[in-house]
């Protein structure tokens, strides 16, 4: 069992990261926009929570939500702060600003596997996950 005194150190720690994310979403209004879009997409990581608890870790959560059904407050709260600092730190530090490509350029050959490349990952994921005899976190 979690001592009492480390029971809201997830908590605390996803909570953190929302501070540098209310930092840049105050510091660059015009990065506000992706910011906040890019946070709401990320958090959805935070539902990946059952597939690491318990083999991998097992976090002091709120309620105790990790240990009874896999998914925790605490992920989406983290992966909504990370995110969003992922999505804008450089461009907000650097004051460079993201410019829609236009549709010639998006269509031409050189951006055709553009889709392909970035949806391989999950394809392979699930593939590999749900692969008998292939060694994962959860064992």
């Amino acid at each position: 069992m979690i001592p009492s005194g480390d029971k809201y150190v997830w908590l605390v720690w996803a909570l953190a990261f929302l501070i540098p994310w209310m930092a840049l979403y105050a510091a660059f209004p015009g990065q506000r926009r992706i910011m906040l879009l890019s946070s709401l997409a990320t958090s959805l990581f935070g539902l990946t929570e059952p597939i690491f608890v318990p083999e991998y870790w097992n976090p002091p959560s709120l309620f105790d939500l990790a240990q009874r059904t896999g998914f925790d407050i605490e992920s989406l709260i983290f992966c909504f702060g990370i995110g969003g600092v992922g999505a804008v730190l450089y461009n907000g530090l650097t004051g460079k600003q993201l410019v829609p490509m236009v549709h010639l350029e998006r269509s031409s050959r050189r951006h055709r596997f553009h889709c392909v490349a970035l949806g391989t990952p999950m394809v392979v994921f699930v593939a590999l996950y749900f692969s008998p005899g292939i060694r994962s976190i959860r064992g």
